[in-house]
C-alpha cells in the first residue's frame, strides 16, 4: 500500500461511496495505510457504519501539527449528468482527476497521506497528527468526537491545517454560521372567504421583503477579508390544505456572520426590528421567534506562526472566505487552525467533480515543507 502515488491514493479514497453515512470502510482503509507507513493509528467509531481515522507520528514528543480533512462526500445527484466518468470510478483525463469527492475532499486528504508517507522515516522532534473525519458534508460533524474524546489536544498540536479546497490560498478567517426560526401567525378560514382569515403565508412574504432590506444594509458594512454577514431564508413551511387560508407559516434562516455579528443577540435584534416594523404598519401582522443561533467565526491572526509558515512557503497573503469549516472546532480547542488545500471549491458538489493534478502536486510539496518546519 505504501507504494501508492498521491493520484493512486486519491483514487482509492474516491472508490469508497461515503455519500450515505457509511464512512467506516474508507476510514478503515486509511487506518491501514497509516499503520503501513509507520504511524500509530486508530479507528474511532462514532455511529453505526461511521468512523474517523487518526494517525500519529512522533507521539508524545511535544505539540506539533495536526492535518485534518473530512472523508464524506455529498450525494452524486443524477448519474446521467456524469459525462466523463461515474462518481466512484475515478479517472485522470487532461491533467484532472475526476470522481465524487475528488476535490471535496478526498484528493486533498490524499495529499496529507502522501506527505506523511514521504517523511515517515524521518526522526520526528514534534508530533504530527493526521485526522480524517466523517460527517462534515453529510451530517454529524464528527470532528467534535475527535476533540471531546481527547484524540487530539493542544498538548499534541500547536496549530493545524484543514485541506478544504482553496487553490492553496491561505485562509485564516471565515464566517460563523447561525440562524433563526420565525413563525408567522395568521387565522384560518375557508379559501372561498379569505377576508375572514389572515393568510400567514402572505404575511411571511412581507417578512421576506424586510429581510432583503436588512441584507442591503449589511452589505454596506463588509469585513475586509470575509465580506458582509448574510441572512437567507432557506426553508418555508406553512399551510394545512389547499382550500384553507393558512394560519401559520414558519421561516427558517441560515446566516453567515462576520465577527461583529457573531453573538445570537445581534440576530435576535435584527428579527425583532423586522417584526416591530411590520406590526406597526399592519395590526394583523403577528410573529414569534422560535429560535436564534449564532456561531463564532474563524479569525486566526496574521501574525500566527502557522500563517507565517505558509506565507513563507507559498509566497501569498492570507485571505478570508464565506463558508464554514472544521477549523473552528480545533481553534476553539486551543489549536489555531487555518484552511489551505489543493483544488477549487468551484468544482465541488457537482457532476464530473475534479481536481487538477498540478494542484495535488503543489499540495504535497507544501505540506511536506510545512511538516518539516514544524515537526522535524
Amino acid at each position: 500500500m505504501n507504494g501508492l502515488s498521491v493520484i493512486e491514493t486519491a483514487k482509492e479514497l474516491i472508490r469508497f461511496d461515503t455519500t450515505t453515512n457509511k464512512e467506516q470502510p474508507c476510514a478503515k482503509w486509511i487506518v491501514d495505510y497509516l499503520k503501513d507507513i509507520g504511524a500509530e493509528a486508530e479507528l474511532q467509531i462514532v455511529a453505526p457504519a461511521r468512523a474517523n481515522a487518526i494517525g500519529k507520528f512522533g507521539r508524545g514528543k511535544g505539540p506539533g501539527l495536526v492535518l485534518s480533512g473530512h472523508i464524506d462526500s455529498v450525494t452524486t445527484g443524477e448519474l446521467k449528468l456524469w459525462k466523463v466518468t461515474q462518481p466512484f470510478e475515478p479517472i485522470v483525463k487532461d491533467g484532472k482527476l475526476y470522481g465524487r469527492g475528488a476535490v471535496d475532499m478526498k484528493g486533498p486528504c490524499a495529499t496529507f497521506l502522501e506527505s506523511a508517507k514521504d517523511l515517515s522515516k524521518e526522526n520526528f522532534k514534534h508530533q504530527l497528527t493526521l485526522v480524517f473525519t466523517a460527517g462534515e458534508d453529510t451530517g454529524g460533524w464528527f470532528v467534535k468526537d475527535v476533540l471531546s474524546e481527547g484524540k487530539v489536544s493542544k498538548k499534541e498540536a500547536k496549530f493545524g491545517i484543514i485541506s478544504e479546497p482553496s487553490l492553496m490560498e491561505i485562509v485564516r478567517c471565515h464566517k460563523g454560521t447561525g440562524g433563526a426560526k420565525v413563525q408567522i401567525i395568521g387565522q384560518a378560514a375557508h379559501s372561498s372567504t379569505p377576508e375572514l382569515g389572515i393568510n400567514a403565508i402572505q404575511k411571511a412574504a412581507d417578512f421576506l421583503i424586510e429581510l432583503r432590506k436588512l441584507q442591503k444594509k449589511l452589505n454596506r458594512y463588509p469585513n475586509r477579508l470575509m465580506g458582509p454577514s448574510t441572512v437567507e431564508c432557506t426553508l418555508i413551511q406553512g399551510g394545512l390544505r389547499g382550500n384553507i387560508i393558512p394560519d401559520q407559516c414558519t421561516l427558517s434562516m441560515n446566516n453567515r456572520l462576520i465577527p461583529r455579528h457573531k453573538k445570537p443577540e445581534v440576530t435576535r435584534r435584527w428579527i425583532e426590528n423586522i417584526i416591530n416594523t411590520l406590526s406597526n404598519k399592519d395590526p394583523k401582522f403577528k410573529a414569534e421567534i422560535l429560535s436564534i443561533t449564532g456561531g463564532t467565526p474563524l479569525n486566526i491572526p496574521e501574525k500566527s506562526e502557522i500563517v507565517q509558515i505558509l506565507k513563507s512557503i507559498l509566497k501569498k497573503d492570507p485571505i478570508g472566505v464565506p463558508y464554514y469549516t472544521e477549523a473552528i472546532n480545533y481553534t476553539r480547542a486551543g489549536i489555531p487552525t487555518v484552511i489551505c488545500g489543493p483544488g477549487s471549491i468551484d468544482q465541488a458538489h457537482q457532476p464530473d467533480e475534479y481536481i487538477s493534478v498540478k494542484q495535488l502536486e503543489l499540495g504535497v510539496k507544501t505540506f511536506k515543507e510545512t511538516i518539516s518546519r514544524v515537526c522535524l
